[in-house]
């Protein structure tokens, strides 16, 4: 097992800033995930780790050794790829030994000996005589993903591996790929746009966006305290609902915000953290507002009620599949002030929750302290 380090990397493409700054630690034996959306620079920052690409400034180490002038065929890296890469006149027998027996220069009996053995544990030996052509593409995903263990490198990145798959075996695939690498004790580092794979297959995921790193932290972490507004609005499903307060008249369509300070901010709430029904709206923790029904999304034992204002905007929360209103009804809703979360509009930052920021919520009104 190998730590992977990597220190205020930089990477352009022309006029184009790929990598900015970007600093992370990934512990020997850990499962991370690199999450961000399409262009955002986490396969750039995959290929420099791989070698694919140089950097322009900064270091990647492997367990210390500086790993920038190193090729990538010396690299101790086995990358799955979202295309598969399997040579289709060969057996996938024959792509699982063919870098074994040339880059690892192991005989053709203890190569097959590998093949056979990291196919049965992935429970694919009976498509080892079968060329890619005869095979489904999850049965194609798993020779691919075979072929990188087989190599036993102690490093594995998956470049969205399970993008191109139905939703049934994506689902079952990602959490056979998180076992099988804790089972082989490598340090696996994903990259994806899919924040269920990242959540379900990593212990820590590193959010991305225009090429630098938002936030690192565990799932539980970024969902409960995402600590920038890109995070908070990428990362969970339905995303956080963010309600503008517009700087030069402190109001906004879901209150007013009056009192102390004159920093521009943005409130977060998660649609979990809405609850339709009474709540007691002189109460300083609890803020009221509401709208009319305009869409009724289903998702199994819960429904995501999407509401709209007057001014057309428009903000989800999540109710029982019992409990569901009417399109076109008006539907009164509320929140702790605890689980308002406050941003900078000039930083981007969290600022903490309405409770740790002074804010007072009411109905229609916001009072600050800040």
């Amino acid at each position: 097992m190998t730590a992977v380090h990597i220190s205020n990397v930089n990477k352009n493409f022309g006029q184009v800033k790929a990598l900015e700054d970007i600093n992370l630690e990934v512990q020997s034996g850990e499962n991370i995930a690199i999450l961000g959306p399409s262009g955002s620079g986490k396969s750039t920052l995959l290929r420099t780790i791989a070698g694919l690409e140089t950097v322009d400034t900064g270091e990647i180490r492997f367990g210390g050794e500086l790993q920038n002038r190193i090729p990538p065929e010396a690299r101790d890296v086995a990358i799955v790829f979202q295309s598969y890469a399997l040579y289709p006149h060969l057996s996938s027998r024959e792509n699982i030994t063919l870098g074994l027996r040339h880059g690892k220069k192991l005989s053709r009996a203890e190569a097959d000996a590998r093949a056979t053995d990291i196919a049965t544990r992935m429970q694919v030996e009976h498509l080892l005589d079968r060329k890619p052509r005869q095979m489904s593409g999850g049965q194609r995903q798993r020779i691919a993903l075979a072929r990188a263990l087989a190599r036993r490198s102690s490093i594995v990145l998956l470049d969205e591996p399970l993008s191109g798959l139905d939703a049934q075996l994506h689902a079952s695939l990602r959490v056979e790929i998180a076992g099988l690498l804790q089972s082989v004790g490598a340090t696996g580092i994903n990259v994806t746009h899919d924040q269920a794979d990242a959540m379900a297959m990593a212990s820590r995921i590193a959010v991305i966006n225009k090429g630098r790193i938002e936030q690192l932290g565990t799932p539980e972490e970024l969902y409960r305290q995402p600590q920038t507004l890109f995070v908070a609005g990428f990362v969970g499903t339905p995303p956080m609902n963010l309600f503008a307060v517009d700087p030069a008249t402190r109001a906004s369509h879901f209150g007013a915000h009056i009192g102390g300070g004159d920093e521009p901010v943005t409130l977060g709430v998660r649609p979990e953290r809405f609850h339709a029904g009474e709540g007691d709206p002189r109460s300083p923790e609890v803020w009221r507002t509401g709208g009319t029904v305009v869409l009724i999304e289903p998702t199994g034992r819960e429904r995501i009620v999407h509401l709209q204002l007057p001014s057309r905007e428009s903000f989800a929360l999540l109710m029982d599949s019992d409990s569901v209103p009417a399109i076109g009804e008006h539907l009164s809703v509320w929140c702790e002030r605890s689980h308002v979360h406050v941003y900078s509009n000039t930083t981007e930052q969290r600022l903490g929750n309405a409770r740790e920021r002074g804010v007072s919520l009411h109905e229609h009104a916001l009072v600050s302290s800040m």
